[in-house]
């Protein structure tokens, strides 16, 4: 992954979005059973994976 593209990521608003989101997922951890925040988690982490995809098929079609 070159550094290009690593920053394309860091700033993309989509990214940032969700990485505020798991800080705020954080932060409602103890009010939340376990269940409910691995789901959440994962819904975040999948959504994040999912948009890193997205970004690099971009990045190689350009």
């Amino acid at each position: 992954m070159s550094r290009k593209f690593q920053d394309k990521i860091n700033s993309d608003r989509e990214i940032i979005d969700l990485r505020m989101q798991s800080e705020e997922l954080i932060n409602a951890m103890e009010r939340m059973t376990e269940d409910e925040f691995r789901k959440e988690s994962q819904r975040i982490a999948d959504a994040i994976d999912a948009r890193i995809e997205c970004l690099f098929r971009e990045s190689e079609s350009l």
